[in-house]
């Protein structure tokens, strides 16, 4: 791992570095990406998305999972 790289901590935490140079990872600024792609694209479980969002967790097709 890359320390100026996100990641999730042992606790679930996201940990975005501030010498992260990557600002698409900043998603509080205008050039970042949804917070939701970010943790899609890190590998959050579904109780660490619980923690950040209130959106549903899309499946690996990209479609949102819905329940039957």
């Amino acid at each position: 791992m890359e320390e100026n790289k996100p990641y999730f901590a042992e606790d679930g935490t996201l940990i975005i570095p501030f010498e992260c140079a990557d600002h698409t990872y900043k998603y509080w600024k205008q050039e970042g990406k949804p917070l939701t792609e970010i943790l899609t694209e890190l590998g959050a479980s579904d109780e660490v998305w619980a923690k950040y969002t209130h959106e549903k967790k899309s499946d690996s097709n990209g479609d949102s999972a819905t329940e039957e």
